[in-house]
């Protein structure tokens, strides 16, 4: 039937994007249009109730577990049927594994049969190890880990024989920041987590300054999800020390709180706490200074982990000096911060607006022969 159909297949250049409800999943398959591709995000299931997906087939199964399965089997069958590539994430695509964080073979192997292309990307708990993690010095994501085996794939052994797997089905492996650390051979110079800067007419990422002088208490935001990598005890024990001792500081944690509810409190900000463990920022980093704050957040190699290093305004956050760093901010530096929010604004602009992302998504694409 495919073969029938292959005229067909290549002129609708139907892409699909699949695997771990990343909310950068949909994001991602929004710039690839914009290369002229028929692309469709599909997850079997969301952490959170989101429209941002353009099908959701838990959803669609309105909690009926075995519909849900069979949803997950026929949407998979059209994609073997209409797709003329796949993009998922190392630990698995649509099909769930009977084993935790490897991709199923039953899927790798349908692809490749069926000659479609996979492009496989990363978000961290997919290829992150243990022992590769600790040989990158402390701190580091195990540093206060209590969920060793669940949080990532961290056997060492499971997490190489899965991506060796992966990589040899892969038509490309995309990685960056901390993650390359644990992707050889993968490409690593798309920094895929853009941000739509033209969302709702462009409100809800309007920049939002912090205001100069030190009339108010520095008011520092943090979303502490994964508070055990995020390092959000050293924050709050830091920002505990200062209040004991008079210093004007107020911390605002960002839980259990839908997208745009959690951005409205980024935007009340002076200062956006990211992480000081990891080692990479993440997606709120990247949120926070498209609203125009400044970020603190570890990096553990600015010049491989960052995209235009020299330009990037991240504020250092160094867990061992992470008090004296906070305190410099919430008295003796308070007026930099609105220079560096404006600076943290420009560089999302010119390097992770859609449009910038598609421009380095068409340059690897030309490359690798898809375009």
């Amino acid at each position: 039937m495919r073969n029938l159909l292959s005229s067909q297949i290549r002129r609708k250049a139907i892409s699909i994007w699949t695997g771990a409800p990343i909310i950068t999943v949909a994001k991602n398959c929004r710039v690839e249009r914009l290369l002229g591709f028929n692309s469709i995000s599909i997850v079997s299931r969301t952490y959170f109730i989101t429209d941002e997906f353009d099908y959701d087939l838990a959803r669609l199964a309105k909690g009926n577990h075995l519909l849900s399965i069979l949803y997950t089997y026929a949407a998979f069958l059209l994609v073997c049927l209409m797709a003329v590539q796949v993009h998922t994430y190392v630990d698995g695509g649509l099909l769930p594994s009977h084993q935790r964080r490897r991709f199923n073979p039953l899927e790798l192997c349908a692809y490749r049969l069926l000659g479609i292309k996979l492009l496989v990307w990363t978000y961290g708990a997919d290829v992150r190890t243990h022992r590769r993690t600790i040989a990158l010095g402390k701190p580091n994501c195990c540093t206060d880990c209590d969920q060793v085996g669940v949080a990532c794939i961290c056997d060492d052994k499971l997490g190489a024989a899965n991506y060796r797997r992966v990589y040899r089905a892969a038509a490309g492996v995309f990685s960056m920041g901390d993650m390359l650390e644990y992707t050889p051979a993968s490409r690593n110079d798309l920094f895929f987590w853009p941000i739509d800067l033209d969302a709702d007419h462009g409100r809800r990422y309007a920049p939002t300054y912090p205001a100069l002088g030190p009339s108010k208490p520095l008011r520092v935001v943090h979303a502490p999800n994964h508070r055990m990598f995020k390092g959000t005890r050293y924050l709050e024990k830091a920002v505990a020390k200062f209040r004991s001792e008079g210093v004007a500081i107020d911390l605002v944690l960002a839980e259990h709180l839908p997208n745009q509810a959690a951005l409205e409190l980024y935007r009340s900000a002076d200062l956006i706490f990211d992480q000081c463990l990891i080692g990479f920022h993440g997606y709120f980093a990247l949120e926070g200074m498209a609203l125009g704050k400044p970020v603190m957040c570890f990096v553990r190699d600015r010049q491989r982990y960052l995209l235009a290093p020299d330009e990037c305004p991240l504020i250092e956050a160094d867990v061992v000096h992470l008090t004296d760093q906070l305190r410099q901010w919430a008295t003796i530096d308070r007026a930099e911060l609105q220079s560096i929010g404006m600076q943290s604004r420009a560089y999302i602009e010119k390097y992770y607006s859609y449009r910038a992302f598609s421009g380095r998504l068409r340059k690897a694409y030309q490359d690798m022969g898809l375009m």
